[in-house]
């Protein structure tokens, strides 16, 4: 889904790098599960608003979001350098797989997912 499908908040500032990124970081998001694309997308704009308003950032700080409706969630984008992993965030993307999968982890359901993403992300 795009920014604009989920309710993106404008980004406060920006910047960019060159694509393709040589890494991938894989982040889960130690709660907030959701398996409608309306829960989703408000599960999405909390992780948004709370990067923004609580840790300060210029916007939500992964690059993508999967959802637990099989979705994938438009964060940062390609080219924008996103606020995921100290020291590589210039260099990756970063996705996070919505829910705590600490307490139950869906191997199946992660790596279907991450199979039939485009190949064009890496």
């Amino acid at each position: 889904m795009t920014r604009a499908e989920w309710g993106a908040r404008a980004p406060t500032n920006a910047n960019y790098h060159a694509v393709p990124v040589p890494y991938v970081v894989i982040h889960h998001g130690a709660g907030g599960a959701c398996s409608t694309p309306d829960d989703c997308a408000a599960v999405v704009r909390s992780v948004q608003n709370y990067h923004m308003d609580t840790n300060g950032w210029s916007d939500i700080g992964y690059s993508f979001l999967v959802g637990g409706d099989g979705n994938v969630y438009e964060g940062r984008g390609w080219d924008t350098v996103g606020a995921h992993a100290p020291g590589y965030n210039s260099n990756s993307q970063g996705i996070n797989f919505l829910g705590d999968f600490v307490s139950k982890f869906d191997a199946l359901f992660i790596t279907n997912v991450f199979l039939h993403l485009p190949l064009g992300w890496f």
